[in-house]
């Protein structure tokens, strides 16, 4: 392929920008940069990958200042509750009362709960979910880290026994002389979480965990799939090998081929995509920007399963 000289320079400049973000999205880390700047050399041979993929950045910081922000807030918030509860009785109208605190103006938390030392919930609200009162939630994975290592956290995607897929996140409840009592609990759906901080933007954002579970995408059908083991997207080897790559590193960008929307508008696409991660308690969650770069002719075998 041949370049002009003015075709060099505006390269040279979107280049310019590229390692400006980069710079911000990686903190500096060489390392990070340098192969993300191969990756961008490897692609900016497709056309206009360089210009579309320095327009999806801000939009990923964004989307990513926005979701980390949200998650600090209700860090901020368990931390405040789990401090009013260690001097009240875990089971008393006081201790309700700050649970329904830390439910409000949060359509996304299904409910609020304290757990004891031993792991077993002993205070729940609202008052519909107070059946679960008394359940032992102790072999729960980041329940058994919670009190295993005395500090707050968030788990994986699972389904909890209020009959939906959620993610909890927790945070240690001690007595003035450093005693763990327990915890208190926030149950939060996902996709409710994540659907205003990720819609509205001038791309399409999709999240997920490093284990290849969908947690969010505009498309509600994609939501609790896994990447990596739903035969819906085995004939996508693109994308899976681009989902793989986002699994283990922290940011970068790529490209794959997938249906134009999702499961819904099924014309093959190829899709450019840059990616970062946002958290908390060192529970990771891969968030992807994605723009349509051309039309494919051909078209993948589909391939028939039940509704998930």
């Amino acid at each position: 392929m041949l370049f002009t000289s003015q075709s060099f320079i505006v390269k040279i400049f979107l280049l310019a920008i590229f390692m400006i973000y980069l710079k911000d999205i990686t903190g500096g880390n060489m390392k990070k940069i340098a192969v993300l700047v191969l990756a961008a050399a490897v692609f900016a041979t497709s056309g206009a990958f360089a210009l579309e993929i320095t327009d999806l950045m801000p939009v990923l910081k964004q989307a990513k200042k926005d979701i980390n922000s949200t998650l600090l807030e209700i860090d901020k918030d368990l931390k405040g509750a789990a401090k009013a509860l260690s001097v009240v009785d875990l089971k008393s109208d006081e201790a309700r009362k700050i649970l329904n605190g830390l439910r409000k103006f949060r359509p996304y938390v299904v409910d609020c709960s304290i757990i004891n030392a031993d792991g077993v919930k002993v205070t729940v609200e609202p008052e519909e979910y107070r059946k679960f009162e008394d359940t032992d939630r102790s072999g729960m994975p980041s329940v058994i880290e919670l009190l295993k290592t005395k500090k707050p956290a968030l788990s994986s995607v699972y389904t909890s026994e209020e009959g939906m897929d959620a993610v909890s996140a927790g945070y240690p409840i001690f007595s003035d002389k450093g005693e763990l009592l327990g915890a208190v609990r926030m149950l939060i759906r996902h996709e409710v979480f994540l659907k205003p901080l990720a819609d509205g933007k001038p791309c399409k954002i999709w999240i997920m965990q490093p284990n290849g579970l969908i947690i969010y995408d505009p498309d509600t059908e994609e939501i609790g799939r896994n990447i990596f083991t739903d035969p819906i997207y085995k004939p996508f080897e693109d994308l899976v090998s681009f989902s793989r790559t986002v699994a283990i590193s922290s940011n970068g960008a790529g490209s794959y081929d997938f249906y134009a929307g999702g499961l819904v508008d099924k014309t093959l696409v190829k899709k450019i995509a840059v990616w970062d991660t946002v958290g908390l308690y060192g529970t990771e969650w891969r968030v992807v920007a994605m723009e349509i770069q051309e039309t494919m002719e051909a078209k993948p075998v589909e391939v028939k399963q039940p509704a998930k």
